[in-house]
């Protein structure tokens, strides 16, 4: 099984950050990550719902765009670094 398939099976049991992924898995999160894009991209065209929670600040609640797949920095509204990951998750076809 190829490495992305491993990453949709991963995903398809429940939602994970690419932080959380790249410590399972001991790879970079920029790796991890160019895999994820590919991946997501991929499962839609297949077919598959593909669900991702972006970013957002635990702070003031400001929500990043989707495309947005690593951590941010820090919230551009009110400059705190206390945020959430992007979670992604994918659901089986129905």
């Amino acid at each position: 099984m190829t490495f992305r398939k491993d990453l949709m099976k991963i995903l398809t049991a429940q939602p994970r950050s690419v932080s959380s992924i790249a410590r399972e898995l001991g790879l970079k999160r920029g790796d991890v990550e160019d895999d994820l894009r590919h991946m997501i991209r991929s499962a839609r065209a297949a077919g598959h719902e593909v669900v991702v929670e972006p970013a957002r600040c635990r702070s003031c609640g400001f929500t990043f765009g989707e495309e947005k797949l690593s951590k941010p920095g820090k919230c551009p509204q009110c400059r705190t670094t206390w945020l959430y990951e992007a979670q992604v998750r994918v659901a089986e076809r129905a």
